[in-house]
């Protein structure tokens, strides 16, 4: 009877010491942030360089838009590269000069011109980086659902929430590079991946987006990062030696 009583006892005790370690993982695996939580703070993210990608394309694969771009701040510099169906031009930016190739014209020339703090490439390279930083509204946020990655944290949503399309739609890195007619557009289904470090910086965002503008479906993924990771860039010499300087042809 001793024996049994010892062993029981044994048991009770070993029960409890595992009842005890599986409820404080328990407690460990879901002391997670809220989405709110993370979206907020990710709006204070700083950014010395990233890389970005568009896509537009028809539900026959038709590839309508697409669009490249990389972005390091100091010192500031800029490569771009835009395709749809009539225009085709690569793009070099540092905060003096600007090189542009237009490609599909009789000339592959690079042409450059004189950075002025009131144009419009200017205003760009100012918000660029910035309008990685979808802005999502707390109602919106509540949608999204959170878990833990191998460096921080990922935000997930799926679904054709209209509140959530238009925010994407409004933001300028959509609007701006691929060029969406915002009216008579309607969401069909949206898929956003959204990584965040530890400290809440962001680190790649994903998003695919099916929707129909005018009645025709039509296709957006949008892809950002490389964010902080990007390798040092400079325009390259080829470019920079070979330009024609638009302001000596004016003159």
């Amino acid at each position: 009877m001793k024996k049994k009583s010892l062993f029981s006892l044994l048991f009770l005790a070993l029960l409890t010491i595992f009842v005890s370690a599986c409820s404080k993982n328990s407690v460990q695996k879901n002391n997670l942030p809220s989405p709110q939580v993370i979206l907020s703070k990710a709006q204070n993210t700083k950014f010395k360089s990233l890389h970005a990608t568009w896509l537009q394309t028809a539900t026959s694969g038709q590839t309508l838009q697409k669009a490249e771009a990389r972005f390091q701040k100091k010192p500031l510099t800029i490569f771009a590269y835009f395709t749809t169906n009539s225009n085709h031009y690569k793009m070099w930016m540092n905060d003096k000069q600007n090189y542009v190739q237009m490609q599909g014209t009789a000339s592959n020339h690079w042409f450059k011109t004189k950075m002025g703090k009131a144009s419009s490439y200017a205003q760009l390279t100012d918000q660029l980086a910035q309008s990685a930083l979808m802005t999502f509204s707390s109602n919106s946020a509540k949608l999204f659902k959170v878990r833990r990655s191998s460096n921080g944290y990922q935000l997930t949503y799926t679904g054709n929430n209209k509140k959530i399309f238009n925010e994407i739609i409004q933001n300028t890195m959509i609007t701006s590079v691929i060029g969406i007619d915002t009216n008579n557009i309607k969401p069909v289904k949206m898929a956003i991946s959204l990584n965040t470090n530890q400290k809440y910086d962001l680190t790649k965002l994903n998003i695919d987006v099916t929707y129909k503008e005018k009645k025709a479906p039509k296709h957006i993924k949008m892809i950002i990062n490389q964010i902080n990771g990007l390798p040092k860039m400079q325009i390259p010499s080829s470019v920079t030696k070979s330009a024609v300087d638009l302001g000596s042809l004016s003159h």
